[in-house]
């Protein structure tokens, strides 16, 4: 089984604690620098399931079926194609996947009927099916043994669409029945979730005739009375733009406790159900772009940039507020992050951290992680551009691009298993250790606070040892191929690691 194992000491200024770290290439699913692009990762079962392209065909007769669904236990072997969904070379482009019942369903689209279908998965091809409902459905609400979810139907030469919202009982769809006198009319971004077990919260246009439309607002759609009942009119009348009508987003609907939270024009909120329960949480009042809403440890964390009175707004730092003590701390801050941090794709395995994708000094993102009070890297400078991390069988699974210097896998599917990640009590700094010239053709010179003999080893990136020895003169010979490799010295007491870069 092929697996990379990338070892480093993981270095970034003003981070508390760095990190080690054990990731491993779950498969290069696209062989050499093209990348699968694996997305929409979901765990159902003890399986992963996902989209991913392996435009070479290696895992598909060397024929290119397009974006299609994959499923993988989390071994090299194990990580296959389910099926060609449309049978055609274009992308299905699975996604939205939920759990109904203790059965897996997503959306996916038919280029041969050129229509969004929704479809259920066993993780077998014969077990793959389409429903052929031909509408393109959101990522649902579940109350009970329901799913609640807004979609767009589309005409029949597939130029219009209208939304609507839907009921799913995990065999048949149909149109959310509704007592009152109103029409809705569903936003593309229209958001809702399930408030309890017979209500659920709609942002939405509810339009009743021969008064004047409100645009979006916030609803209460009572599941046994079939009732829509306003909630919250946000007193956006909205802006022309283009032509067309524009309001304040409301996004991010997030449940904690009792109570929902959300993102309104870039601000926190919270609604238990009411309209006088509906407000701005006035604690976050300076925080704004709120986005990125994750509940964890009964606290929520999200992004947020803080407006301060002298106009030097400080951009996408990560956030919890503390609805028991009506506390906000910035857990960023602290560590000045050199540019916005940008935190999103928020998982939690179990081990008393909230792992997250996040910025440090360039425009990709890294792996974190944080106890709710700091925040360390787990891995920096190797993997680039972490996407859609989730968690299986207590390991953290996520997209990712392996790259250094000159070479690169492109974006494929990795893991790493938590208890792995070793703290820095077990390496030193890179100030106590120098190497130059480093990239190296055939030496490298070494200075270190090590004392007394220093033995050296050399790992590839495989985790295979490639060279060892004992230092002399301060002086490491070798005739290694180009790579990235991993230098460990050890005097019996103490070790120091470093990444090291030969160049032929």
């Amino acid at each position: 089984m092929k697996q990379i194992y990338f070892y480093a000491i993981l270095l970034l200024s003003g981070i508390a604690n760095s990190q080690t770290t054990h990731i491993t290439l779950v498969k290069d699913i696209n062989p050499g620098t093209k990348p699968s692009s694996p997305t929409s990762l979901f765990a159902f079962n003890g399986k992963l399931y996902f989209a991913a392209d392996d435009s070479s065909g290696s895992n598909t007769g060397e024929t290119d079926v397009g974006n299609e669904l994959w499923v993988s236990d989390g071994t090299e072997t194990e990580t296959k194609l389910v099926k060609d969904l449309d049978g055609t070379d274009a992308d299905s482009n699975p996604g939205n996947f939920f759990i109904l019942n203790n059965a897996l369903y997503f959306q996916a689209y038919d280029a041969g009927t050129a229509s969004y279908n929704m479809y259920t998965t066993d993780g077998t091809e014969d077990g793959t099916n389409s429903f052929n409902n031909n509408f393109q459905a959101g990522i649902p609400t579940i109350v009970g043994d329901k799913a609640y979810m807004r979609s767009y139907v589309w005409n029949a030469d597939f130029t219009d669409l209208t939304g609507t919202y839907y009921e799913f009982n995990g065999e048949t769809f149909k149109e959310l029945p509704d007592s009152g006198e109103g029409s809705v009319n569903v936003g593309y971004n229209a958001g809702y979730i399930a408030l309890d077990d017979n209500s659920i919260l709609f942002n939405t246009e509810y339009t009743i005739a021969g008064e004047t439309p409100l645009g979006p607002e916030l609803y209460l759609y009572n599941i046994t009375d079939q009732t829509y009942t306003l909630i919250k009119n946000f007193g956006d009348d909205g802006t022309v733009v283009d032509g067309e009508l524009e309001y304040l987003s409301m996004s991010y609907l997030t449940k904690l406790g009792d109570a929902v939270y959300f993102s309104f024009d870039g601000k926190l909120w919270i609604t238990d159900g009411t309209t006088d329960g509906t407000m701005q949480v006035s604690t976050t009042a300076a925080i704004g772009d709120v986005r990125d809403l994750y509940v964890w440890e009964d606290k929520l964390f999200f992004e947020g940039d803080l407006e301060p009175e002298n106009d030097t707004t400080v951009f996408d730092q990560l956030y919890v507020y503390d609805p028991d003590a009506d506390s906000l701390t910035d857990i960023t801050g602290p560590y000045n992050i050199e540019r916005d941090h940008n935190p999103m794709h928020f998982a939690a395995p179990g081990d008393g951290y909230l792992y997250y994708a996040g910025r440090s000094s360039s425009d990709l993102h890294n792996l974190f992680k944080t106890d709710g009070v700091t925040i360390e890297t787990v891995e920096s400078g190797l993997i680039d551009n972490v996407d859609d991390i989730v968690v299986l069988n207590n390991k953290l699974y996520f997209e990712a691009d392996f790259k250094i210097d000159f070479f690169s896998i492109g974006r494929e599917l990795f893991s790493v298993d938590p208890s792995s990640i070793l703290s820095a009590s077990e390496f030193e700094l890179d100030s106590s250790l120098s190497i130059y010239p480093n990239p190296s053709t055939n030496y490298f010179n070494v200075q270190s606070t090590l004392e007394g003999e220093i033995n050296y080893t050399i790992y590839n990136v495989t985790g295979k040892k490639v060279l060892k020895g004992t230092i002399e003169n301060e002086v490491i010979n070798h005739n290694l191929t180009s790579g990235l490799y991993l230098l460990k010295l050890d005097n019996g007491f103490n070790s120091i690691s470093k990444k090291i870069v030969v160049k032929n």
